[in-house]
């Protein structure tokens, strides 16, 4: 009997341990999984043909006219005729979950898609928009995946009724990359990311054709073997002012073998292009209005569906492959009446100014008929000097249902081009402004 007592008691302060451990015991962490988007109607009017993507839902800006209107004056401009569209494809759907940890950092993530597609023909087919993990310690943040380029800023980016979000002036884009932000303070960050470029068929749209291999947008910049790089630094203030400056660095390889021209054989080819942008931007907010305003100097801005791009030429002296990359000044601002929560009125402003190439490229310089252009809106016989848009509209708000309609007008002038330096030739007497009035319809339920 006594070693029974001893027994039973030695269990009972095992029990009492047990359950004094459970009781100090920490639950596990749970892990919570939302669901967001929206649904998203849209109806738009162009007055004549842009250059566009996904079948007219983004614009980007008017077509030039065609060359017998140019040459003889005719009614021959074969993008005079307007248009009238209907979509829903810019409809999204995304998952964000949270609540765990890792590494002593608070671990999150999203997982975002639209039915945008990643072509045109691809309408209605879905499309990788964000893909990414982060982890936040007290004052750093680590991302890695998909995500905005450097150059859009989730804080500072136009609110247009259009789904553009102000394209070609405000840079856009998704890259895969790797992100640390610092806070030094509650108002000072410092962000530094290396980058790459996102699917071939999105923002370069096959500007940067290999024409010996076989390489897309997005292998030019996987050939160059350097990965983009970006730094950032952000002030704000509370809630009513945010302050930005950036730069960034970007490397392609436009071409990766050829014959040489003396030998015959086929050669490698390890030239590179690396480009430079440099861009600033501000916000400010109080319970009446918002104002924000960016602007940003690049080189072939193209990659993020702007205008702009790169010649390609022979060397005349040693035959090699050599590059010079186009420069343009994007520049915009939005205005945002907020003293009504649900009446909204609005006005977003864009100019575009192309500043040609760095040096002026001489006859001299290139061999006959080795000289090539790839970019977007520029060439080597029409070109563009500017492009500027206006687009006030009204944002009604009601809980999670808005409707929006939006006026935008874009001007883009023309002219014929001087290959020196990608410029409108001042001799130029086919100047051509293009105009489109556009009417945008949205209607989108939140959830």
């Amino acid at each position: 009997m006594a070693k029974i007592s001893k027994l039973l008691t030695l269990l009972s302060a095992c029990t009492y341990g047990l359950s004094a451990l459970a009781q100090t015991t920490t639950e596990p962490a749970e892990q919570k999984v939302t669901v967001y988007g929206f649904v998203r109607s849209d109806i738009y009017y162009n007055s004549r043909k842009n250059v566009e993507l996904r079948d007219g839902t983004l614009n980007l800006y008017p077509m030039d006219a065609g060359t017998a209107h140019l040459t003889n004056g005719a009614n021959a401009d074969i993008n005079a005729p307007s248009q009238l569209g209907f979509t829903g494809i810019v409809s999204r759907l995304g998952v964000k979950f949270n609540g765990l940890t890792a590494l002593g950092a608070k671990a999150s993530g999203a997982l975002e898609t639209d039915f945008f597609g990643i072509s045109t023909g691809s309408e209605n087919l879905l499309r990788l928009r964000h893909a990414y993990v982060a982890l936040d310690w007290k004052k750093t943040q680590l991302l890695v995946g998909q995500y905005w380029n450097p150059n859009f800023i989730t804080a500072c980016f136009p609110g247009t009724a259009n789904f553009n979000t102000g394209i070609p002036f405000n840079p856009f884009g998704f890259s895969p990359q790797v992100r640390v932000t610092q806070k030094f303070n509650s108002n000072l960050s410092l962000m530094g990311m290396m980058f790459g470029q996102e699917l071939a068929g999105f923002s370069s749209a096959g500007t940067y054709t290999n024409i010996s291999a076989t390489a897309s947008g997005a292998d030019a910049f996987k050939y160059a073997g350097i990965p983009d790089f970006a730094a950032e630094l952000t002030y704000t203030k509370d809630k009513f002012f945010l302050a930005g400056i950036g730069a960034e660095i970007n490397t392609i390889r436009p071409r990766t073998n050829d014959v040489d021209p003396s030998s015959g054989y086929i050669q490698n080819i390890t030239t590179n292009l690396t480009m430079t942008n440099v861009k600033v931007y501000a916000k400010y907010t109080n319970k009446d209005f918002v104002v924000k305003a960016y602007a940003i100097m690049g080189q072939n801005l193209s990659r993020y569906v702007s205008t702009g791009g790169f010649v390609e030429y022979r060397d005349s002296a040693t035959g090699a492959w050599k590059y010079k990359a186009q420069k343009q000044l994007n520049v915009w601002a939005e205005l945002i009446v907020t003293k009504s929560k649900h009446i909204q009125p609005a006005l977003f402003i864009g100019y575009i100014k192309n500043m040609g190439l760095n040096d002026n490229l001489s006859t001299s310089d290139y061999k006959v008929g080795t000289l090539s252009l790839y970019g977007r809106g520029i060439g080597l016989s029409r070109t563009f000097d500017n492009i500027f848009r206006v687009a006030p509209r009204v944002d009604f708000i009601y809980n999670k249902f808005k409707f929006s309609p939006e006026i935008e007008i874009t001007n883009m002038l023309y002219g014929n081009a001087d290959k020196s330096n990608l410029k409108i030739a001042s001799t130029s007497s086919n100047d051509f402004t293009a105009s489109n009035f556009r009417i945008q319809l949205t209607t989108s339920y939140t959830f």
